[in-house]
């Protein structure tokens, strides 16, 4: 299609050549103003420093403060990283983020649906130019990423959002309990189909993190959870809100097992644990509007 528009590639092209330029000529601005500098401390002091900034806040200071900064260690700060009609953009603005010979630091969002990529690993490409990851808040929506490119991401996030997200190690998919475990500061965690095993509810419980999380939400759980592992662990739950929701394919045996935990939770007059929210298909909406009011006043 492109040869029977000439103009347009013509154009196309031109445009790329001008930002180019643009880019280049910048860069040559930048470095003409740039001049060694005779600090009152010792050169290698002076370069750890450069090399080692605490925060995002302090590198801002000291490149505004000296160019030498950026030069010896050149990172782009960005609170904001998300996709849009699968191209990367920073603060709502497209940047081709393998573009330019420099490090990202990450500072307080990703929100990164991948359904417009052709390849759903849409890491691959830039986790090797991130500096550090300093998010609160990480949003993951169809898409494959490598347990260790989530291992850079996931450890400062607050607050984890995973819609039909697998986690690979080699070509084994990472269960449910793996991910939590390396979420360390994490208060809010959900996740949409989360691939689990009959002991990862066991393994969660073992976890300290998991302790502290204020809310967890599970949607199209499989019978492959161990709803008994769970329901010893509810009587017991002083702090976090559960939001379990079961997978329309499970079985009637399974369905009357939560149905069971349901009443007993109705029937419970006075709580000294938290009452989550349980749903399945074939639940009395009856049933689930007198959970709802519990939980919500627990």
């Amino acid at each position: 299609m492109d040869s029977s528009h000439p103009q347009r590639t013509s154009s196309n092209q031109k445009r790329k050549a001008q930002d180019s330029i643009m880019v280049f000529s910048k860069h040559a601005e930048f470095m003409e103003t740039y001049h060694r500098q005779n600090f009152s401390m010792p050169d290698s002091v002076i370069f750890y420093v450069a090399k080692n900034p605490k925060t995002s806040a302090l590198y801002l200071k000291m490149i505004k403060t000296c160019k030498y900064f950026f030069v010896k260690n050149s990172i782009i700060v960005i609170d904001c990283l998300d996709t849009h009609r699968g191209k990367w953009r920073i603060n709502k603005k497209p940047l081709d983020l393998t573009k330019y010979n420099c490090k990202y630091w990450i500072t307080d969002k990703i929100h990164a649906p991948a359904f417009e990529f052709v390849n759903r690993n849409i890491f691959s490409s830039i986790i090797s130019k991130l500096y550090r990851c300093d998010v609160k808040c990480l949003e993951l929506f169809f898409q494959v990423v490598s347990f260790n490119d989530l291992s850079l991401l996931i450890p400062s996030a607050e607050k984890i959002y995973l819609r039909n997200v697998s986690v690979k190690k080699c070509d084994s998919i990472i269960p449910l309990e793996d991910i939590v475990a390396i979420a360390v500061k994490a208060k809010e965690i959900s996740v949409d189909k989360p691939t689990i095993t009959p002991k990862t509810m066991k393994k969660l419980s073992e976890l300290p993190n998991f302790k502290k999380l204020d809310n967890l939400t599970l949607r199209n759980l499989s019978e492959v959870f161990d709803i008994d592992e769970f329901h010893g662990y509810m009587k017991k739950n002083f702090h976090t809100k559960f939001y379990l929701y079961f997978d329309e394919q499970i079985s009637n045996a399974f369905k009357n097992r939560l149905e069971t935990i349901v009443d007993e939770i109705l029937e419970t007059k006075e709580f000294n644990y938290k009452p989550p929210i349980i749903s399945f298909i074939a639940l009395d909406i009856q049933k689930y509007g007198k959970l709802y009011q519990i939980f919500s006043f627990h």
